[in-house]
């Protein structure tokens, strides 16, 4: 029998093209709470440390802070961190990984040294993983209690040229400098397309540089400002590695990021940011970061925060909707205003 204490109250709302609203109320059924993967005793006596991650940058990025108090309190452990193949590189440049490997390579360990710990659907399993931060939901599974504050990313100086030498090529020589995620994976934690161009033409317009950020080369790219004498210049950084975004979004002096890998990269890079959030708590995201600004529609939409899942399929996005280009040059404006 699942006690109580494992379920939990989600809501759903659907609006259907051409019928009216519905919100309905479910419980959801969920597994007891996954125990440790490993123990001190282990991770003290082995050799290397081998984590798996099937997931997004930010839920990667997400497992840093554990990695980094591994590391702090066994500090002869090699630390290799298996994900997709996307983010290797960018990986293998914070301090506490050792080593960064595709999903699809074989790692050259022997068994008897190693502690395998398959961090592949372990938070999404758990029944806390709508009450408590994914970052402390990670720390469950070595059973950590304390984390630090925060895990930075510092640029190779040949990267640093190369971001410099790509804005120099972009014609983004002023200040200040935004950039912007163009969206995220998910439909439902990215911002409307046209908001962000929106926002990339009134801050051109009006103040500096601008650069969009999307990880697919195809994007559309920012129409250019009607009736106004843009003093900035709108860049399009599409389909660049990570490493590369990583320095540039370095350079910029404030970011928008939705709830997507961009948002935990910039935190990592020490830029401030702008955070809109739909869908997701952002208390489950941000409680390790600082120096942000956050925007959410959570006191004006009424189905938020809900469950992700199929049902947006037929969402409407209202509550990212409701986040105005106003909104969040207001909170760019304050950010930069703080420097």
């Amino acid at each position: 029998m699942i006690a109580a204490s494992h379920q939990i109250d989600l809501r759903h709302w659907f609006r259907l093209q051409g019928k009216p609203s519905h919100q309905q109320q479910v419980t959801a059924t969920l597994p007891p709470p996954p125990g440790p993967l490993c123990d001190h005793r282990q991770l003290a006596t082995a050799q290397t440390l081998l984590v798996r991650r099937d997931a997004g940058l930010g839920d990667c990025l997400m497992i840093l802070p554990t990695l980094a108090a591994l590391k702090r309190r066994y500090p002869h452990l090699q630390i290799i961190f298996q994900v997709p193949s996307a983010y290797t590189e960018l990986l293998s440049g914070f301090a506490m990984v050792d080593e960064a490997l595709s999903l699809q390579a074989r790692p050259e360990v022997s068994a008897p040294d190693v502690v395998t710990v398959d961090l592949s659907n372990y938070m999404e399993r758990h029944p806390l993983t709508w009450s408590v931060p994914r970052i402390n939901l990670v720390a469950t599974a070595f059973n950590i209690q304390s984390l630090p504050r925060a895990v930075y990313y510092e640029a190779s100086a040949a990267l640093q040229y190369a971001a410099q030498q790509w804005l120099t090529e972009q014609e983004c020589s002023g200040r200040p400098l935004i950039g912007i995620a163009l969206r995220g994976i998910y439909g439902h934690r990215s911002w409307l397309v046209p908001y962000v161009f929106e926002l990339a033409g009134r801050f051109a317009a009006e103040c500096g540089d601008v650069i969009i950020f999307d990880a697919d080369g195809q994007a559309p790219r920012c129409p250019a400002p009607e009736d106004r004498v843009a003093v900035g210049t709108v860049a399009s950084a599409y389909g660049l590695r990570l490493s590369l975004v990583a320095a540039l979004l370095a350079k910029c002096d404030v970011a928008v990021v939705p709830d997507t890998g961009l948002l935990h990269l910039a935190a990592c890079v020490r830029t401030p940011f702008v955070a809109i959030f739909g869908a997701v708590p952002p208390q489950l995201r941000l409680n390790y970061y600082e120096n942000y600004r956050c925007l959410t529609a959570a006191d004006t939409v009424s189905c938020v925060p809900c469950c992700e899942g199929p049902q947006h399929l037929r969402c409407h996005y209202e509550c990212l909707r409701a986040i105005t280009p106003a909104q969040v040059m207001e909170a760019v404006e304050e950010l930069l205003a703080a420097q």
